[in-house]
């Protein structure tokens, strides 16, 4: 276990979250955009990267002010220089396919971002 019952910080556990449905919604994207154009639109793509983007660095930012270990930004920093490539040039990486698996890399190192600093910030209370 990474950290106790008694362990107070939502806001990492909502961003691994968020970083999960990521990749949930990357990989059925395109699949649902056939069925439903809305779901695989450009601006629905760009709100879900603004709104991880937004939650993770706010969860990062706080923990990092807590447990002070830097460590943490050698996994968000790639995250999000992934997350923003996907975002902003995935298409022209590669196509499609390019984008998803850029985008799926990053929701795995967000996951592992934000379980590290919900760890180092569990333990840093710890007497």
């Amino acid at each position: 276990m990474l950290t106790g019952p008694d362990d107070p910080n939502r806001l990492d556990r909502v961003c691994v979250a968020a970083a999960l449905c990521l990749i949930a919604h990357c990989v059925t994207a395109p699949a649902l955009a056939r069925l439903a154009a809305p779901l695989g639109g450009t601006g629905a793509h760009l709100l879900l990267a603004l709104s991880a983007a937004g939650l993770s660095v706010t969860a990062v930012v706080r923990g990092w002010l807590e447990h002070r270990e830097a460590r943490v930004f050698g996994w968000a920093l790639p995250a999000w220089a992934l997350l923003a490539a996907a975002r902003l040039g995935g298409e022209s990486l590669g196509g499609e396919v390019a984008e998803i698996l850029i985008t799926v890399a990053a929701g795995g190192l967000l996951t592992v971002t934000h379980q590290l600093n919900r760890s180092l910030a569990y333990w840093h209370r710890r007497p």
